[in-house]
């Protein structure tokens, strides 16, 4: 029995090895965790959610049809609502079916434990767990320090449960969907930065990608989307986890691992092909632009490693060619391809003539990718076997031949539209980068915008740019000087074979096609009402997070300057609390006011921040590392304030998930 104990536990302890790296990861893991917690409210945020938590709620009782809407009185209002077959379906399947078993945890555990205390006990035995791993982060720790490290941590979870319990207040069942939607993103939101602390740990040190793994989790835009179950959280996972995987390829295949290389290579295959479950658009750029630079940058193409990563990829796209059959009977006609419903066109549903593939909100009349009416025989209903020839080709042919030529003719007439949207998709971002003021509007300064309605947000200015949103991009402004030094470097050693630069030189390729290619295709939208911070190319942020800390200025800092690096961030959080708080309170600004104020502030630690890091890129012997550390702490802890604020006094969207925030909560001000 011993034995068979010894050996679960030597399992669990490989496993947690193989996810986490190392006891710091786990420690990072768990931190962000309990810090979203702090901010998260139980509710819907953003008019999108509705159709996808309905859509989980479908899919949690075991469809994939919506046939109730608990979270909407008017089922035609829900914008991502489509039709096939006389059914209506949501979207972002693969983000969906990630959070169902969540909702049947949820539930199964609220038959024994009310929905309020089972939300406070998870955050609780999380923060426990936390605190028992807490000693590990400092190596000089004495077993006294540990022992009081983990007894006073331990008493202040406990209190703040005790609070919790004492004042708990009622939440139904209806919510507990939406609790798990929005658990599945702080999961994926913490393990973005778990992944990103792996990826750095790769190239530098610990303490390097420790403050990688912070930055991104809680002082960047993915802190504030964290409780927000949008997709673009888990497609900005997935992407960085396509990074992680192909950089341990190309570490194993320059160390001549080329089996252990080609498993991490089909990894990174399969990990892309999983994006296109949630979004094909994204998944289409992200995998085009892995083969461009893996083709090109690889040790070995041989027809097997081919054949392999080729495998990898159909088994990463076959949750999504099966759900598509299933929904519109067509493997690569995706939900957001169908006909809309409710009047009004969502996001990239191709304007494919006519109507525009909407229908008139009775779920008729609409038009699909392949020309044929809503509803009808060629919708994808259970007569998606027809040819689009009328269905004559029934008659003729044998049973199995003749369904697959139809099942193929309706894929083509599918590809052809949504290639043409992807087309056109690249050309108008690239229009959009001969506009300034549009470019700046995105990336630099929000304020208002002209040509954006702001009625649905009461006519206030809440949106903040790429740089408002996180100003610890300030240090992109030395990334020009750090580019042509590289680029002068490979003249000189005559390195001109990708497949011969070093695995670290590699994935620095594949991060900068990715962030490149993932801003262009959304330009053309943006800037829009409802970006917040960005939101759409929020999946860019870890990977702009990564080129930060290559920026040899910025890892030489969080190595050499970890003190500076910390206090300052400690420091300007707290200053950012402070005088966020005084500001509303003193002027009682408004919602619009308020966030355009942090705007401002946020700017100006960007601009210390770029300043800290050009000056030691440009004069390292007048501008020490403890300078770059302040600099970048600063923007970092700005980011944070704003995040914590935004959940507890700015956004006030639902009830509190903690009750105990809820009693603190109460004696700050409002705006």
């Amino acid at each position: 029995m011993s034995r068979t104990v010894r050996r679960f536990g030597d399992r669990c302890r490989r496993f947690g090895k193989s996810v986490f790296g190392d006891r710091y990861g786990y420690v990072l893991w768990l931190g962000l965790l309990v810090t979203f917690g702090l901010y998260w409210r139980v509710g819907i945020f953003i008019t999108d959610t509705y159709t996808t938590a309905n859509t989980l709620v479908a899919v949690s009782n075991g469809q994939l049809h919506i046939t109730e809407t608990p979270y909407t009185l008017t089922l035609g209002s829900q914008p991502g609502l489509h039709e096939s077959g006389n059914r209506l379906y949501g979207r972002n399947y693969g983000q969906v079916l990630f959070a169902a078993p969540l909702v049947w945890a949820l539930q199964a555990l609220s038959v024994f434990v009310t929905p309020r205390l089972l939300v406070l006990g998870l955050w609780s035995g999380t923060a426990l767990a936390l605190v028992s791993q807490l000693g590990v982060l400092g190596q000089r720790h004495t077993d006294i320090a540990e022992r009081t490290i983990l007894w006073v941590g331990s008493a202040l979870v406990g209190t703040l449960f005790l609070i919790g319990v004492a004042t708990a207040t009622a939440l139904p069942d209806t919510p507990l969907p939406i609790a798990a939607f929005q658990i599945s993103t702080m999961l994926a939101a913490a393990t973005t930065g778990l992944v990103l602390y792996r990826l750095v740990g790769l190239w530098h040190d610990r303490s390097v990608a420790l403050a990688a793994g912070v930055a991104v989790g809680i002082g960047s835009s993915i802190g504030f989307w964290a409780s927000l179950p949008k997709r673009h959280v888990l497609v900005g996972l997935l992407i960085l986890t396509t990074v992680y995987l192909f950089a341990r390829s190309r570490v194993a295949y320059a160390n001549s691992g080329f089996r252990l290389g080609l498993g991490f290579r089909a990894g990174a295959y399969l990990t892309a092909g999983l994006v296109t479950w949630t979004h094909a658009f994204e998944g289409f750029f992200l995998v085009t632009t892995l083969a461009l630079v893996d083709l090109i940058t690889a040790r070995r193409n041989s027809l097997l490693h081919l054949a392999v990563v080729g495998l990898a990829l159909f088994i990463g796209s076959l949750p999504m060619l099966v759900t598509n059959y299933l929904i519109s009977g067509n493997p690569v006609k995706t939900p957001r391809l169908l006909p809309s419903v409710g009047g009004a066109n969502v996001e990239f549903t191709p304007d494919l003539g006519g109507d525009g593939g909407t229908t008139d909100g009775s779920g008729s009349g609409g038009t699909d990718g392949s020309g044929s009416t809503a509803g009808g025989e060629g919708s994808g209903g259970s007569d998606s076997g027809t040819s689009g020839s009328g269905g004559e080709a029934s008659d003729t042919g044998t049973p199995i031949v003749t369904p697959l030529l139809g099942l193929l003719d309706q894929m083509k007439g599918t590809v052809a539209p949504a290639m043409e949207f992807v087309t056109r998709a690249v050309s108008r971002g690239i229009n959009v980068l001969a506009t300034p003021d549009r470019m700046s509007q995105i990336f630099l300064r929000s304020g208002t915008a002209s040509g954006i309605n702001y009625a649905p947000n009461s006519y206030e200015a809440i949106e903040l740019t790429m740089l408002e949103s996180v100003p610890l991009f300030g240090a992109v402004a030395a990334l020009p000087v750090v580019l042509v030094r590289v680029v002068h470097q490979r003249i000189r050693q005559w390195s001109v074979l990708p497949s011969r630069y070093s695995p670290r030189t590699q994935t620095d390729m594949l991060v900068t096609a990715l962030a490149a290619v993932f801003t262009l295709i959304y330009l053309s939208r943006l800037p829009l009402h409802t970006q917040l911070t960005v939101r759409y190319i929020l999946p860019t942020v870890p990977l702009i997070m990564y080129g930060v800390v290559r920026i040899p200025a910025v890892h030489e800092a969080a190595r050499d300057a970890k003190r500076w690096l910390a206090g300052g961030y400690v420091t300007s959080t707290v200053g950012g609390l402070i005088l966020g708080l005084g500001v509303v309170a003193g002027l009682d600004l408004a919602l619009g006011e308020a966030v355009q104020f942090h705007a401002l502030v946020n700017l100006a630690g960007a601009a210390i921040c770029g300043g800290a890091v050009l000056g030691r890129t440009l004069a390292p012997d007048h501008v020490p590392s403890s300078a770059v550390a302040v600099g970048l702490a600063l923007p970092a802890g700005l980011t944070t304030a704003y995040l914590l604020l935004s959940g507890l006094v700015y956004f006030q969207y639902g009830p509190f998930a903690l009750d105990f925030v809820r009693v603190l909560a109460t004696h700050l001000p409002a705006v």
